[in-house]
């Protein structure tokens, strides 16, 4: 869980807290809040504060001689504040809804930032209902279900759930194999109105029963279809007949109206349409909320977060467990299955290495496809959008601080990207050793020549799928640099998540 998040960014933020204290699984929301409402009073030099959540309580902190004195209880102080100081109290807020408030209160100095607070009280909100779903999916599904990350995009990925949770639309949620789809649908569920009703999942890959048990069981409910690119022909056809159809195709079923849809896709179902491998009324009537998950790969904030909080959920320390060398190895691995494989791997790792910490030599020994100058065959590189972004805009602020030979090698590669370019000709272009420049890629970049090369190429590649819609993939893949067609596709998915002409129906929607 991200304890701290808003204070990491907000105009309150402390000197920085570790990491690991932000992300390690805390016993349960009320050692999450005083964890959190500590380093707030601290941070905003208050002299107290409090937070009351419903069903929760309320949690009073004061500080007094370098002390937290905190406390909980069910009636709030009388208030709020003590005599002869100054507050801000806000609400706490989700789905346009309070569900408690926040505040702190000042004697002499400290830092009256309300917008800063605001921001606290909003993510407070967010992270308190993560430990809602966790605690919900393990109390009705038998299982955890935690959602961790710091970056942008599992924050998109939250306000889309607070919005969608309360709405009664079908949802499409995508993404690949291994991103956080089951959290997702199950928070969808236990964040809105029919979280006490059933929840029932269904594996569309292979299914038990028929679409009318599946709604019969999901009455009032939410009714989950996993994986339903992979449903069968039939049960497609079947299957919208049992929806209430909110684009007019059919008279409602009676039952249908009760249950709400949630389902997900690895898969481009768009494409799938288009070649007559899914139903086209199934997509119409799904396709009213979708999101995107996005993968690891796309979230390299993510991973540091991820990698700790496995750590903690195996019963590992993980200041002590881990250190940067083995976190720089997890950043610049793309992780093809996402949050399952990084999951396993580092469990993996933990067990191997015994009561010592894991370090790079663990990865050679027991996970050396982490480590790309070992791995056989094409290496998987770590994402480097922007240096690749950087490169082709020849941005000279970004490259200014680049050691000069490696400058003279980024925009070598930027002006001849399509052409065969070996590692040898490179260099001596660069007027240095092979060895050296790889050493440069490195240290400067933290990627290797072979990785910005392929980035490069297939950022063209985007654009010229996205620009020319008639012009052939085999043409485009020539046209980059990738003489092999197969490779090509296969290093194309890998890093966008989608093969090229997946990409080219996505652009031109």
């Amino acid at each position: 869980m991200a304890l701290t998040w808003s204070l990491e960014r907000s105009a309150l933020a402390p000197p920085p807290a570790s990491l690991a204290e932000m992300v390690r699984p805390h016993r349960d929301v009320c050692d999450f809040l005083e964890r959190y409402m500590a380093r707030l009073v601290e941070a905003a030099g208050a002299g107290g504060g409090w937070v009351r959540l419903d069903d929760v309580g309320i949690l009073s902190v004061e500080r007094a001689d370098g002390q937290m004195r905190l406390d909980w209880r069910r009636p709030r102080p009388a208030g709020g504040r003590r005599a002869g100081t100054a507050a801000i109290d806000l609400p706490v807020i989700y789905g346009d809804a309070a569900i408690g408030a926040l505040g702190l209160t000042w004697g002499d100095g400290g830092r009256r930032d309300r917008a800063a607070l605001a921001d606290c009280a909003r993510q407070i909100a967010f992270l308190v209902k993560r430990y809602d779903v966790c605690r919900w999916a393990r109390d009705r599904l038998g299982r955890s279900l935690r959602l961790v990350g710091v970056s942008q995009p599992i924050q998109d990925i939250e306000i889309f759930v607070e919005k969608a949770a309360h709405s009664d639309l079908p949802v499409l949620l995508r993404g690949e194999f291994g991103t956080e789809i089951p959290y997702l649908a199950a928070a969808i569920h236990c964040c809105g109105p029919r979280r006490d009703r059933p929840f029932v999942q269904v594996d569309c890959a292979h299914p038990a029963g028929s679409p009318e048990s599946w709604f019969t069981q999901a009455e009032d409910g939410t009714l989950f279809l996993s994986d339903i690119d992979a449903l069968a022909p039939a049960l497609q056809t079947a299957l919208p007949r049992h929806m209430q159809s909110r684009l007019g195709h059919w008279l409602d079923v009676s039952r249908a109206g009760r249950v709400r849809v949630v389902a997900s896709s690895a898969a481009d179902l768009r494409g799938l349409v288009e070649e007559g491998r899914f139903s086209r009324p199934l997509l119409a009537e799904l396709d009213f909320l979708p999101v995107t998950v996005p993968p690891l790969r796309a979230r390299p904030a993510d991973i540091e977060p991820l990698v700790i909080a496995a750590l903690e959920r195996h019963d590992y320390q993980a200041g002590e467990k881990i250190g940067p060398e083995a976190l720089a190895l997890c950043r610049a691995y793309s992780w093809p299955e996402n949050a399952y494989e990084l999951e396993r791997v580092i469990a993996r790792l933990a067990v191997m290495t015994g009561s010592g910490p894991i370090g790079p030599e663990d990865f050679r020994r027991h996970a050396p496809w982490l480590v790309p100058a070992l791995a056989e065959g094409p290496a998987i590189e770590p994402a480097g959008d922007d240096w690749v972004r950087s490169a082709m805009r020849k941005d000279a602020r970004a490259l200014a601080g680049l050691h000069p030979n490696l400058r003279k090698a980024v925009l070598y590669l930027a002006d001849h990207y399509a052409e065969p370019i070996r590692l040898d000709a490179l260099a001596r272009q660069a007027h240095v050793s092979q060895s050296h420049l790889s050493f440069l890629f490195r240290s400067g970049l933290n990627m290797s020549c072979k990785s910005l090369l392929a980035g490069i190429r297939i950022e063209r590649a985007k654009e010229l799928l996205a620009e020319e819609r008639h012009q052939p993939v085999t043409e485009i893949a020539l046209r980059v640099g990738f003489a092999d067609l197969s490779h090509f596709e296969k290093r194309f998915r890998r890093e966008v998540g989608l093969s090229p002409r997946q990409f080219r129906r996505m652009a031109a929607a």
